[in-house]
């Protein structure tokens, strides 16, 4: 959402590593962001989608749960969940991994970290944001749905607490760089729920976020430290 070629390819970045969620009927969707730190590859997303999952399940129903284009049940695979946080980590197989790493845009794969964990953000930094937003999913048949990506090369950060920070949008300053013929600009963003956040730190690119609420009324989008997640998948903080 900047103009020209380096602008869009910093507005690409974030969604090398994040993948649509989907899972009910109708359904329901977010997203995942794919990393390794050291320990194994990890889909990381909001709690709140898990506990959706859980939710459906329970009732008896029998639904699947994809991420990208693989098929998982993310209980069984479940690391760790903070409903407080609204963080889930998920451990991935190196076959789902591999098939994941396949499912994306050119060059996407699995993020990996120079060190983890990384520097924390401050207020006025720089952010690039990415996921999958439901007004943009179309049903193509009843058993396949089309999702495209959203993301924001460069967003600042406008506040920050222990274990969130926020980034107020100004619509007035978006140029977009790229967008499909027939999609509507967008106003309500969810379905962005695990969807990552970059910050750029010169030589490198740090995972520093985590998208957990999009709240429309204030266009300010809401996010968790990424540095909440320890290397091993777990959750600092958990109860």
């Amino acid at each position: 959402m900047a103009a020209g070629k380096f602008e869009q390819k910093l507005s690409e970045f974030p969604l090398l590593f994040a993948r649509s969620v989907v899972f009910g009927q109708p359904p329901m969707n977010g997203t995942a962001t794919l990393v390794d730190f050291g320990t194994g590859p990890i889909a990381v997303t909001c709690a709140h989608v898990v506990g959706e999952y859980r939710t459906l399940r329970d009732s008896g129903r029998r639904l699947p749960f994809q991420i990208g284009n693989v098929t998982l049940d993310p209980i069984t695979q479940l690391i760790a969940e903070d409903p407080y946080l609204d963080l889930a980590t998920i451990r991935l197989s190196q076959e789902q991994a591999a098939a994941l790493s396949e499912d994306g845009l050119a060059g996407g794969s699995i993020f990996q970290p120079r060190a983890w964990p990384p520097p924390p953000v401050i207020a006025g930094d720089i952010v690039a944001l990415g996921g999958f937003p439901g007004p943009w999913r179309e049903r193509l048949a009843f058993d396949a749905l089309e999702l495209r990506g959203f993301g924001i090369g460069a967003t600042s950060v406008s506040s920050v607490s222990e274990d969130h920070f926020a980034c107020r949008f100004e619509r007035d300053r978006w140029k977009w760089s790229f967008r499909l013929d027939g999609l509507n600009d967008l106003q309500e963003l969810g379905g962005m729920s695990g969807g990552p956040a970059f910050h750029d730190r010169g030589l490198h690119f740090d995972l520093v976020g985590i998208i957990c609420q999009f709240s429309p009324g204030l266009d300010v989008m809401r996010l968790r430290p990424a540095h909440l997640i320890q290397a091993d998948g777990s959750i600092h903080g958990m109860f």
